[in-house]
């Protein structure tokens, strides 16, 4: 659950820094705020796809079983 918790956090915070980032840097044009959420959101959508839990320790794996 932590993993989860945490993997919700880093997306969050890298989504905010790239709008700021934009704001900050003066971005006016359509174009220009499309390429900052392509670059935004991007590595976020990889880390949803790419990131998997840690597989279950034995006793995790052992308290399943006896429920």
């Amino acid at each position: 659950m932590q993993t989860d918790l945490l993997k919700a956090a880093l997306m969050a915070a890298w989504v905010v820094a790239g709008g700021v980032l934009g704001y900050l840097s003066g971005i006016t044009s359509f174009a220009g705020w499309a390429l900052l959420a392509v670059v935004s959101l991007t590595p976020p959508a990889l880390m949803v796809r790419l990131w998997s839990p840690p597989a279950p320790t034995i006793s995790e794996a052992i308290r399943e079983v006896i429920r």
